[in-house]
């Protein structure tokens, strides 16, 4: 169930916020001056979050990497190369990770 909470409120039951996410079903938005500013899950529910992120990423570069090879014939190998690395940084970003040294 996702409740609503304001920032004020939540300084004040942070301990029942936490248990009730971290061992209910609870998940909390946490509102600043009436708006969403933040959301507060569970540990299962972030990694999900995040392993659903980093697939739709990886489909990314995927699709971007197909385009790439039926492009080949047509790209000049330094134009290849910077757009292998363009997709390589928006699929680390989308996990939140500093992109890797190329090999």
């Amino acid at each position: 169930m996702v409740r609503n909470i304001s920032s004020s409120d939540l300084r004040s039951q942070i301990r029942h916020v936490l248990n009730e996410v971290g061992y209910g079903d609870a998940q909390y938005v946490v509102e600043k001056f009436g708006e969403p500013t933040a959301a507060i899950i569970s540990v299962d529910d972030f990694r999900l979050l995040q392993q659903v992120k980093a697939e739709r990423a990886a489909a990314s570069l995927r699709q971007r990497l197909d385009e790439l090879r039926a492009r080949t014939e047509q790209v000049d190998v330094e134009e290849l190369d910077a757009l292998i690395e363009e997709a390589r940084a928006a699929f680390y970003a989308a996990q939140g990770e500093p992109p890797r040294d190329a090999r």
